[in-house]
């Protein structure tokens, strides 16, 4: 999973039309960079890097050891994009262990 688009995505509030709409791609193309079932080529990279302010190697990272670990969960458990944004914001709001209070994960 690409967690740095699909975060910058979250961050600045589109959907995945919207986000495909600004790269210039289709929402399923966008589905899959997001997924990390491919790669995005050079120019979404610069059109991500002009979207976020971000430096263009911003985009381009070794993996995480936890990336695939959440990936596999993701997959097994068929988690939705409403759940994923859920999930991402209590994590970036550092209520983590609120949630695992609840034992909702």
């Amino acid at each position: 999973m690409n967690i740095i688009i699909l975060r910058l995505r979250y961050s600045l509030k589109l959907s995945q039309n919207d986000m495909a709409l600004v790269l210039g791609i289709s929402r399923s193309t966008l589905v899959r960079i997001e997924r990390g079932e491919i790669s995005p080529k050079a120019n979404i990279i610069k059109k991500l890097s002009i979207l976020s302010g971000k430096e263009i190697s911003y985009f381009y990272h070794s993996e995480d050891k936890h990336i695939k670990k959440i990936q596999n969960i993701i997959t097994e458990n068929n988690i939705d994009n409403e759940l994923l944004s859920l999930l991402i914001n209590k994590i970036e709001e550092g209520i983590i262990s609120d949630i695992y209070d609840k034992k909702t994960l």
